[in-house]
């Protein structure tokens, strides 16, 4: 696996999501749940994406390592 992302778009603006940029991965834990992924600059929509319904979510805000690229 080459750790490529391809055709993942934000929730909230609907851009894509470069595999150099972080982002953050909103996960429901409940079943049949998608993952949602949003850009670091979309986080406030991320934030009450997990407010609006009381469920159990997993939030993850991943970060780009400069020494990769």
């Amino acid at each position: 696996m080459s750790g490529t992302r391809t055709k993942i778009r934000c929730t909230a603006c609907k851009q894509k999501i470069r595999g150099y940029e972080p982002d953050i991965l909103l996960e429901d834990m409940s079943e049949g749940g998608k993952p949602r992924y949003f850009h670091e600059r979309c986080a406030g929509a991320a934030y009450a994406a997990a407010a609006e319904r009381p469920r159990l979510y997993r939030l993850t805000v991943r970060h780009v390592d400069e020494g990769v690229n």
